[in-house]
């Protein structure tokens, strides 16, 4: 048992673990590049890593990232100029880009971006082995090629292979949770309370969502070390306090971007909470073993069966004391459970069920199995009868996994082999270490056995875990390649920002406003503000990820309303295609706002909608019949004005729609149509001069119905022209935009209202000659009132929470340093 003296006196072993954590760091790299040469996957091969949310979501962010680091992004770290028409940036960079590693994308060239993710990710996984080697040797002393082999086991688990290895935000929570092991070791010995608070912080900064989980399993680990010592019970009670206190001071550090995230998050499109299945028992064992696949339908569990085989030596190791082999069988088997029952799952995700993987706090169990292994091996090396009870209960958990479709080909022999080769190792030590003479060499050539074992078995399974895991969740973009240079370089080409906004469009991911420049309706973030969704929506804009990834729309309407004077389109193979427009400066003025319009978010359809905003009425709705046909499509017939342009507006029907004998437009709304999706308004072309409007509706896979109402809007060129000149004219002369700041100049004497085509979301403040005043709502954009002193409007970005934040963070920071000059005016003393 651990007994205070102990505890003491293992303070100053440190510099030891350099040694194997720089080994596990090594190793877990190659596994993991390796398994990329053997797949072909980039930057090895010409297969894509990006694997869902990769390749759409965070990728671009890094690439915005990198914009705003060289100074030629439109936005800073506070507001993204370019995304949604302008929203903040600050929780979405604490929430995907805070870890410290995220700024090593600025060493790379911006087309290369796919690259430093890639070697980020690499980086992560290799510091979280380095960060598990170093860890357990802090916890108890021990054999350090030991700690090397589970540093390795734990960095390349079957979480990180499985879940975190394409979500690289989710890794800095596997470096956290034995960092947080480290935190608890120094709460036990009274050390090093400064670094204590300063490691919270980063990690809670890196990724607020996994460190939450690896905070709560670091309070289990101290749980389970206090338990099990045989420390005073005044001093187990202070080393809980030491260490709550730590996690409380660490979080406060980084309050100026928790505070932003939270209230980014309570202000996000909401999506609909996930159902929580407890998966069978045999798939849920299953996942503990080699060459394994699964992500999102159980828990990845594996940590490899050397780490496995030793932590299931520990009831059977005479070595271990009593107490520390209940405690944490306890714990062990406590955890599992809670992986098991919808409270304690929910509990894990910060009360959420998540809609995609259920199981993200996987890799908390893979370090305390982890964890467990080196209890036994570092009281003693276990024995033979300690090997035998452990093989026993891997084979029984093999039994019981048998026949579970998660299973690959090949397990068996993979699991029979490493099983082997760790008894027969383990076996042999243990009678060199009964016999005199020199035993180096014959331990180090196990070692080595044992080494190569696990980078042979992890390789395989990370090999097969790509494999599958890509035909579950298909490839969602390509890396940066000439196409993507012309895309890029035709954008940039076109713009003249803040003049007007050049929209990329949403071809090659949700996020091409950060990934190709530009300035657009596209983003893919979980927190995409609600009235930003609803404003766009309510405007005809479509949407998928349940309303988390706006899309583009192109409707000459919406681009004066938004001032889109240039706008992408991909034809043939990816080719970029610029369009003009002259459209109304991003501010506009209107003498006079109906104060009850103002307020209103209610329209009757997305062409009023648009009228709304755009001052004009421009559109024609209306009414028509619909015939259903023999095939199960619809007719719709109605009358327009000739030469009128046609619009379609069904956000709940997927499939296709045309004018009859034209071309066909898809209806994007495909899966659980009103849910996951929406469809965009879709222009379908010119009436003809007949004036008789017939459109042909194809459902899709899912037929819908149609709205009675509202559906078909017939747009006039000629009156559009005029509403955009009378903008013109009355619009600002000058517009100039800051990091997250607007000023523009409008014409003299301007009374009424300032409109400034950026939504109106918490964090604006703008002024116009009086005091600084937080603007009205238009429709979902600001609006200033003007008196006629003034010819300027200026407005402001601060995102909500920071001011506070920046107070905490600020008073926690003296209470640190008081702490920590207190403890040392103490510690001199004694």
């Amino acid at each position: 048992m651990v007994s205070e003296d102990a505890v003491e006196g293992q303070s100053g072993r440190g510099r030891s673990a350099l040694l194997p954590a720089g080994v596990a760091a090594v190793v877990v790299a190659a596994v993991f590049v390796a398994s990329g040469i053997i797949r072909g996957t980039y930057p090895f091969g010409s297969l894509s890593r990006s694997t869902n949310d990769l390749g759409t979501q965070y990728i671009p962010f890094f690439a915005h990232l990198w914009d705003v680091l060289h100074g030629q992004g439109q936005g800073d770290l506070l507001f993204n100029w370019q995304s949604a028409f302008g929203v903040g940036f600050l929780a979405d960079y604490g929430v995907d880009l805070g870890s410290p590693l995220s700024l090593l994308v600025g060493l790379f060239p911006r087309d290369k971006v796919d690259l430093a993710v890639f070697v980020i990710t690499t980086l992560k996984l290799s510091l979280a082995a380095a960060a598990m080697a170093a860890a357990l040797l802090k916890m108890r002393p021990g054999p350090r090629w030991v700690a090397a082999i589970l540093g390795v086991s734990y960095g390349v688990c079957g979480w990180a292979l499985d879940d975190g290895s394409y979500v690289p935000m989710w890794l800095d929570g596997l470096i956290a949770l034995p960092m947080f092991f480290l935190v608890a070791e120094w709460s036990l010995r009274r050390t090093n309370r400064l670094l204590s608070v300063l490691m919270v912080a980063v990690f809670w900064l890196s990724n607020f969502y996994t460190a939450y989980m690896a905070t709560f399993a670091g309070g289990i680990y101290l749980l389970a070390r206090v338990l099990s010592s045989d420390l005073s019970w005044s001093w187990r009670l202070r080393s809980l306090v030491r260490h709550g206190v730590s996690f409380a001071l660490g979080m406060a550090l980084v309050a100026p971007i928790l505070l932003p995230i939270i209230l980014a998050n309570r202000a996000a499109t909401p999506s609909p909470s996930g159902i929580f299945h407890p998966s069978a028992i045999d798939l849920f064992l299953s996942r503990l073993l080699p060459i394994t696949e699964g992500v999102g339908k159980t828990a990845s569990l594996y940590v490899g069966t050397i780490a496995l085989l030793l932590a299931l030596t520990m009831p059977f190791n005479k070595y271990v004391p009593w107490r520390p082999k209940v405690i944490w069988v306890i714990t062990i088997v406590g955890v599992a459970l809670s992986f098991r029952w919808a409270p304690t799952q929910e509990f894990w995700h910060a009360f959420d069920t998540p809609n995609g993987s259920q199981y993200r706090e996987a890799f908390v169990l893979c370090g305390l199995l982890v964890a467990v292994a080196w209890v036994s091996v570092a009281h003693k090396l276990p024995g033979p009868i300690a090997l035998l009870g452990g093989g026993a209960l891997l084979a029984l958990i093999a039994v019981l996994s048998d026949g579970s479709p998660l299973l690959k080909e090949h397990w068996k022999p993979v699991l029979t082999a490493s099983g082997a080769a760790t008894l027969v190792a383990f076996g042999i030590i243990w009678l060199l270490r009964r016999k005199p003479g020199p035993r180096r060499l014959p331990v180090a050539a196990a070692f080595a056995v044992l080494l190569a074992v696990v980078a042979l078995e992890t390789t395989w399974t990370a090999v097969v875990t790509d494999e599958y895991r890509s035909k579950v969740l298909s490839t969602s973009a390509d890396p940066w390649n000439a196409a993507r240079t012309k895309q890029s370089d035709a954008v940039r080409q076109a713009e003249d920002w803040p003049k007007y906004r050049t929209d990329p469009g949403t071809s090659v991911t949700p996020n091409d406003p950060m990934l190709l420049g530009g300035q657009g309706a596209g983003l893919y973030s979980s927190l995409l503000p609600h009235s930003v969704n609803q404003m766009m929506t309510t405007l005809g804009f479509g949407w998928s990820g349940y309303g988390r990834a706006s899309r583009t729309l192109d409707n000459p309407v919406t681009d004066a309303i938004f001032s889109i004077g240039a706008r992408m389109e991909l034809v043939g193979n990816g080719i970029p295609q610029i369009s003009h427009a002259t459209v109304p400066p991003l501010v506009t003025v209107r003498r006079r706002l109906d104060p009850a319009v103002l307020a209103s978010t209610n329209t009757p359809n997305p062409y009023a909608a648009q009228e709304r905003l755009l001052g004009s009425t421009v559109y024609q709705v209306p009414p028509y019949k619909g015939t259903r046909l023999a095939t199960g499509d619809v007719k719709l017939v109605a009358r327009c004005a000739p030469t009128s342009m046609a619009y379609l507006y069904m956000p709940r029907v997927g499939g296709r729609a045309r004018l009859t004998g034209g071309d066909w437009h898809e209806l994007s709304s495909t899966r659980r149509p009103g849910i996951n999706t929406s469809s965009a308004m879709v222009e379908l072309g010119t009436v003809p001069s007949t004036g008789v409007v017939q459109i042909e509706v194809n459902f899709g896979e899912d037929p819908q119905g149609i709205p009675a109402h509202n559906a078909i809007g017939c747009l006039s060129p000629v009156a559009l022209e005029k509403a955009v000149t009378g903008l013109i004219a009355t619009g600002a002369t000058d517009v100039k935009v800051g990091g997250h700041s607007i000023h523009a100049t409008l014409p003299a004497d301007s009374k009424g209202w300032a409109i400034v085509a950026v939504p109106k979301i918490d964090g604006w403040t703008c002024k116009a000659g009086g005091k600084s005043q937080v603007p009205s709502d238009f429709g979902g954009l600001m609006a200033v009132p003007l008196t006629g002193t003034t010819n300027h409007v200026d407005c402001t970005f601060i995102p909500p929470g920071l001011r506070r934040g920046l107070a905490i963070a600020a008073a926690a920071a003296v209470l640190t340093l008081g702490i920590a000059t207190v403890g040392a005016v103490r510690r001199r003393r004694q």
